[in-house]
């Protein structure tokens, strides 16, 4: 038998509709496909994104760099910063600017609670019905602090080219104990469970096929962490989480989970260091930006894995081409592989273990 579906906030008709949360990602926007069902196992699957397409790589065209800024801030907001930081470095790298230190360390600082604040949103699967809210009350109070340094709860923009636009308030500090306690909480759970073993497997050819990095491929035995070329602060305060082996569901939000401690940790050092660092967190530049001619790319590890932005400059004020690698758009590539043979009253499961934003995606 021959099916129609869609993931996601909305149903089409003569869709199947698969739910996975309200709250979790994959309600933000959504995705169709085919898939052939033969005996209640899902073969042949193929996914449609491209619903919400924003045609942003067109738009930053026709934006100077400082707005091109505020558009990769808006494609994967779970993880806001981690696009406006990358296209913010690329602009840098192009230009041959350093930002100040303390730049440096609040930037590693903001990628990692964005880390946080995405692992968290992915695992609200995972946990029962008080330990979700318990979940959610986190991920609330990190977009308050966030909005306490930023004057934005999911979109931050503070990033410029050349640093920071504002140091954090003065005592600030996001609810760190609370995430460890709350990872404490989630590894019990996963442990307690069964429900994502063998779900959505993906080995290491897998990855290198499809380009999958971040959690998913360190659920597949391969490292491959925290790439940012020297232009962030991780060789100061990496702390690496255990690889898995089995490539499956479980090991991806068992290695989610990992994290939320690891970055919690590494927070919490760049915080010390950057107590330490002088004021400044910016360069000042000229009101109009022209960045020299030629092609530049820097990348940094999102989420979910290597996000990277390829920069063409003719030498006007205005990027010539500006594109963007996103994980999401890899994850979702290899989701259909990943769904073949699985029972279909296992798919929403699988599918909420491979991360994407749809906003990602469709950019």
């Amino acid at each position: 038998m021959q099916l129609q579906f869609c993931i996601g906030a909305m149903s089409l008709p003569g869709h199947l509709h698969i739910p996975i949360g309200e709250r979790h990602p994959s309600h933000s926007g959504f995705i169709s496909g085919t898939a052939r069902v033969d005996e209640g196992v899902w073969h042949d699957v193929e996914l449609r994104p491209g619903y919400g397409h924003r045609g942003a790589e067109k738009l930053f065209e026709v934006r100077d760099y400082r707005a091109a800024i505020m558009l990769a801030d808006r494609h994967d907001w779970l993880s806001a910063f981690s696009g406006e930081l990358v296209v913010t470095m690329t602009i840098e790298r192009a230009m041959g600017l350093q930002a100040p230190r303390r730049a440096i360390l609040l930037r590693t600082l903001l990628a990692e609670l964005g880390r946080i604040h995405s692992h968290l949103s992915f695992l609200s699967v995972v946990p029962d019905e008080a330990l979700r809210a318990r979940l959610w009350d986190v991920v609330d109070a990190l977009r308050e602090a966030l909005l306490a340094w930023s004057g934005n709860r999911v979109h931050p923009m503070l990033n410029r080219v050349g640093g920071l636009a504002a140091n954090p308030p003065t005592d600030w500090r996001p609810p760190l104990d609370d995430v460890r306690r709350l990872h404490d909480a989630l590894a019990r759970a996963l442990a307690g469970t069964q429900r994502y073993r063998g779900l959505a497997v993906f080995d290491a050819l897998d990855c290198a096929q499809y380009g999958l990095s971040g959690p998913v491929a360190r659920a597949a035995d391969l490292a491959n962490d925290r790439r940012a070329e020297g232009l962030l602060a991780y060789d100061e305060v990496f702390r690496p989480v255990p690889l898995r082996t089995d490539g499956d569901g479980q090991a991806r939000l068992e290695v989610l989970v990992d994290e939320l401690l690891a970055s919690a940790d590494m927070v919490d050092d760049l915080l010390s260091l950057a107590a330490d660092a002088p004021e400044v967190i910016d360069v000042r530049l000229a009101r109009r930006l022209k960045v020299p001619e030629g092609e530049h790319w820097a990348e940094v590890e999102a989420p979910w894995g290597v996000a990277g932005s390829l920069l063409v400059s003719r030498g006007g004020a205005t990027p010539w081409r500006l594109s963007l690698r996103t994980p999401s758009f890899a994850n979702l590539s290899a989701l259909g592989r990943a769904l073949e043979g699985t029972p279909q009253t296992r798919i929403a499961d699988a599918v909420a273990t491979v991360g994407y934003s749809v906003g990602d995606v469709d950019r």
